[in-house]
């Protein structure tokens, strides 16, 4: 979504890539998730976690978490995704 700075999309982009064998792989499909859960609207954020076959309390826990993710402030949305940023690219994660 147009203006973006360049970090969001880019830990994005970091937790798609394949990891080293000692290291569990993030699927495409996590990170779409994430991004629906910060950026994006309650109604692309269900159809990110859709294809996982959630169950009925499983889909009222996430609009839930949804509804109050969505009340935080823009910067602590914004910190909070430079923090994800932050550890994908950690020697930890590697």
């Amino acid at each position: 979504p147009g203006s973006w700075p360049a970090w969001k999309g880019a830990w994005i982009h970091v937790l798609s890539l394949s990891r080293t064998p000692a290291s569990a792989e993030i699927c495409q499909s996590f990170a779409d998730i994430i991004q629906g859960l910060f950026l994006g609207t309650p109604a692309s954020f269900e159809a990110a976690v859709e294809p996982f076959k959630p169950d009925a309390d499983m889909k009222a826990a996430a609009t839930q978490l949804k509804t109050l993710v969505d009340l935080l402030p823009k910067n602590t949305k914004d910190s909070i995704l430079k923090l994800m940023d932050k550890i994908a690219k950690s020697p930890l994660c590697a």
